[in-house]
């Protein structure tokens, strides 16, 4: 008989082998408890090591945008990766504060973080439909999320969120973890927290919401891209949502049924948000480079800085617009001219109408010919730098640096330099008015020929004609170029250089004759600069465009100082700006007032050789501003296009714009400057016997002699020319009338 066969209950099993399997599983069980007890200890002690720190949990500091401002304190810009606006909770409406409760989390007063109830009513409920159909995180949980953790799901993810949470329930208070999570969460369209979601979604203020935009802003926090209200096709899913909401706030009794029912009644509230391009673009690449490399990228954008600037924000629009048109205006001339010189519709039968008509399309259509040609597109895209500043304190109020940002960085206003032409008269005239010569100064406007190292030099004025004598105003005023000339060879060449230097003009010049009619090269905002000191009188100040920044704690960082530097005396800055006026009163700049800016202003027109550059750098009492027209390559913009006709257009719109909210000033009269007639014959002071005499200004000691041309002590036989004037002084003078060459 096989053993095996045989029936259990003949080898019975007696109590001592019972006792051993006994302490044996026993063992087993308590090892098993054990190690999961052990384990479980170690993977939370591990995790735990993770979690935030104290320093971490006492100093939750979410990144906030950096704001721009304009003088007028408004908003122009922000520097930010998250766009994010810090409110504290008491401008938060309670409508606001009541909907996220509601919706998100009704238990948040009651529990420490977590709430182990609604956890496991999701579990169930997810198990029975299949998916995550509900989410079981508290506010305190989500904060957690958004401040510490990642929005990946995963077990360990949500264990740490958990613990976060608690730990978050332990340091703050429940209105602290409120402030804090409304100021963090995501609401879409980059956008975080309830001010810049207000701002973005309804164009307000979180605190001037209304209860159906609270409960709308409340219900897009579960899903935020889906339940946007600036999408329309969301507005099924938003309507739902927000009904979803409204119920919610029922239940808690934090409204009653008959206002639940007033609001589900009333439309979606609709916010068209105007998209519009950056404003100020040059500006601002300013801002940020001056930023960055102070206080670095990460203050900057996510440091929460208010950077208060120089900027008019108004006037820029304007300017911005006025430069667009007058640029595209520019550049159909341009274009004109073009085909005029190239005759490119012709070689590609193209109707010369057609070309013009269309002339971006068909020039990329026929690129590789026309780009053959020296002339070609990519070379003559007019471009322009324009800077205004406040002449007393410097503050740069408006700046273009070139027709468009987005094709091309290179800001004109600060880094380009440009022959300024008849632009550099008045540094001539103001080393001149320094030196001796008056208003009534007279030169003589006749051919001359210098040699130069190049050979002889004939220079020419605008029109090839020739005046001959003629006073310093009038040779300003209608910019004749050799009475200019005459005017730098007996101040000296040295001399004009050194006031250009000290009148903050840096780039190279040589002392020559060509100089007087701009045969260098100048920064516009140097040429600002320069020009500025004249409305100023005489006091030189550093440009700037930032006036002081504040971090998000309310410390000042740094703060302008006004610098400003005694340059010209008062008397030769006032004349300077009577000289000046009379350009725009009768000179070369007599359009501005006929385009309506009727003001008491001054300024100077300044044309290039070949007409590459285009000059207007003009002023009032209160305001410089400087137009730069010209393509980058210096090539002509076109025949007759000269600092009137190409920059005072744009001159014009600027210091309209800039001078809206502004008061009419006059030049201010200083002491030591009287007002004499003079004699328009002979421009020595007027007798009574002299015709239609004119009233002119004069530093006091400065006068020039009495006429001799009329009366009956008249000389006739006056010698009128007399090579750089008389030497001699009369008693009570100090310069006789002069008459150069």
């Amino acid at each position: 008989m096989n053993l095996t066969q045989l029936p259990p209950t003949l080898f019975p099993e007696n109590e001592k082998t019972k006792g051993k399997r006994f302490f044996v599983a026993l063992f087993i069980v308590i090892f098993f408890l054990s190690f999961c007890f052990f384990s479980g200890f170690w993977f939370f002690y591990r995790l735990s090591k993770t979690l935030p720190t104290l320093d971490q949990l006492e100093n939750i500091e979410p990144p906030l945008s950096s704001k721009v401002l304009g003088k007028d304190g408004s908003l122009i810009h922000e520097f930010s990766i998250e766009k994010r606006s810090w409110v504290s909770l008491n401008q938060i409406p309670q409508d606001l504060i009541n909907a996220v409760i509601s919706i998100e989390d009704r238990k948040f007063f009651n529990h420490w973080g977590v709430d182990a109830k609604r956890i496991l009513g999701a579990v169930f409920v997810n198990i029975r439909r299949g998916h995550a159909a509900q989410g079981a995180s508290t506010i305190t949980q989500q904060l957690a999320r958004n401040v510490y953790l990642s929005s990946k799901t995963s077990i360990i993810r949500k264990i740490r969120e958990a613990m976060t949470a608690v730990q978050i329930e332990r340091y703050y208070t429940k209105m602290e973890i409120l402030e804090l999570y409304l100021n963090q969460v995501y609401f879409g369209a980059g956008v975080y927290g309830v001010e810049a979601a207000s701002l973005y979604y309804f164009g307000k203020h979180v605190w001037e919401l209304s209860l159906n935009e609270c409960a709308v802003l409340a219900g897009i926090i579960q899903l935020p891209e889906y339940y946007r209200p600036d999408k329309e096709a969301n507005l099924k899913n938003i309507l739902s949502r927000r009904k979803a909401v409204i119920n919610a706030m029922v239940s808690m009794k934090f409204i009653d049924k008959k206002t639940a029912q007033d609001i589900l009644s009333q439309n979606m509230p609709v916010y068209k948000r105007k998209e519009q391009n950056a404003r100020a673009p040059y500006f601002i690449e300013m801002v940020r480079k001056y930023c960055e490399n102070k206080y670095g990228d990460d203050l900057l954008y996510n440091g929460g800085l208010t950077i208060f600037t120089t900027l008019d924000p108004s006037a820029q629009d304007s300017i911005d617009k006025a430069a667009k048109h007058h640029l595209d205006s520019l550049q159909k001339k341009l274009n004109i001219y073009f085909l005029d010189r190239t005759l490119m519709h012709k070689k590609l039968k193209i109707p010369r109408e057609i070309f013009l008509s269309k002339f971006d399309s068909v020039y990329e259509a026929n690129k590789e010919h026309c780009e053959a040609l020296p002339d070609s597109l990519k070379r003559r895209i007019v471009q322009t730098a324009l800077i205004a500043m406040d002449v007393k304190t410097g503050g740069i109020l408006a700046l273009v640096g070139g027709r468009d940002f987005n094709e091309s960085k290179f800001n004109r206003a600060i880094q380009s330099v440009r022959q300024p032409g008849s632009a550099f008269k008045p540094i001539v005239y103001t080393a001149a008015i320094n030196n001796g010569f008056t208003p009534a100064s007279v030169i003589l406007d006749q051919p001359i020929t210098l040699n130069t190292p190049q050979g002889e030099w004939r220079p020419e004025n605008y029109d090839g004609k020739f005046k001959g004598p003629v006073t310093l105003r009038y040779a300003l005023e209608h910019s004749l170029n050799l009475p200019a000339i005459r005017t730098f060879i007996e101040v000296g060449g040295d001399t004009v250089v050194s006031y250009a230097r000290r009148m903050g003009l840096k780039q190279k010049m040589e002392p020559v004759p060509s100089l007087a009619i701009g045969s260098c090269e100048v920064m516009p905002l140097e040429l600002l600069k320069a020009y500025s000191i004249f409305p100023n009188k005489g006091i030189m100040v550093e440009p700037y465009f930032i006036e002081r920044i504040v971090d998000k704690n309310g410390n000042i960082l740094e703060q302008h100082d006004i610098e400003q530097k005694q340059i010209l005396s008062p008397q030769t800055a006032f004349i300077m700006c009577d000289l000046l006026a009379s350009v725009v009163r009768r000179g070369t700049g007599s359009q501005i007032p006929a385009m309506g800016f009727t003001r008491p202003s001054a300024g100077k027109t300044g044309t290039s050789n070949d007409y590459s550059d285009a000059w207007f750098v003009g002023f009032t009492p209160q305001i410089s501003c400087v137009v730069w027209i010209g393509i980058d390559e210096r090539r002509s913009i076109g025949y007759g296009l000269t600092g009137a006709t190409g920059a005072i257009p744009l001159y014009t719109k600027a210091m309209i714009a800039l001078h809206k909210k502004l008061p009419v000033k006059n030049f201010e009269i200083p002491e030591d400057i009287i007002s004499r007639k003079v004699c328009p014959v002979s421009f020595g002071l007027a007798t009574p016997y002299c015709p239609q005499p004119y009233d002119e200004f004069f530093i006091y000691n400065m006068l020039p002699q009495e006429c001799d041309l009329h009366g009956p002590n008249k000389i006739h036989d006056r010698n009128i020319i007399n090579t750089f004037g008389p030497k001699e002084k009369k008693q009570g003078t100090t310069q006789k009338q002069r008459l150069m060459f």
